[in-house]
């Protein structure tokens, strides 16, 4: 299937999130049309991509925090300092970092300050 179409069903179900009427109604239907189309499959790509669009129009952003180690109290605290409210902040923990950090800021911007990182642009 082509990603034109998987953007057009995350536009649709966006716009069925931000409608406050009959959300049910309009969530049963919207999840017939998926099932009759058979893109069950694509489900969470559309998901994923109506969250960015509803986060966008709002303002908002989703922001990953990947680290090689649990996340302590005082990088917690600077990440809570640059995100604003209503921010999404998800913690990943990813060992083959071995140490540092890596930001992703809506899937897309990136930032690796990871050890990683380091030492695959020295080898």
């Amino acid at each position: 299937m082509k990603q034109n179409k998987v953007k057009n069903y995350a536009k649709a179900l966006a716009q069925v999130a931000m409608n406050k009427k009959d959300n049910k109604k309009s969530f049963e239907n919207f999840l017939a049309l998926v099932k009759k189309n058979s893109l069950e499959r694509k489900l969470r790509e559309i998901v994923s991509l109506a969250e960015d669009i509803i986060l966008e129009k709002q303002g908002k952003q989703k922001i990953t925090l990947e680290t090689a180690r649990k996340i302590t109290p005082a990088q917690k605290k600077t990440l809570n300092s640059v995100s604003k409210e209503g921010d999404i902040i998800t913690e990943k923990l990813n060992p083959e970092l071995i140490a540092g950090i890596k930001i992703i800021i809506n899937d897309n911007k990136q930032f690796d300050g990871s050890l990683q990182k380091k030492l695959q642009s020295i080898f």
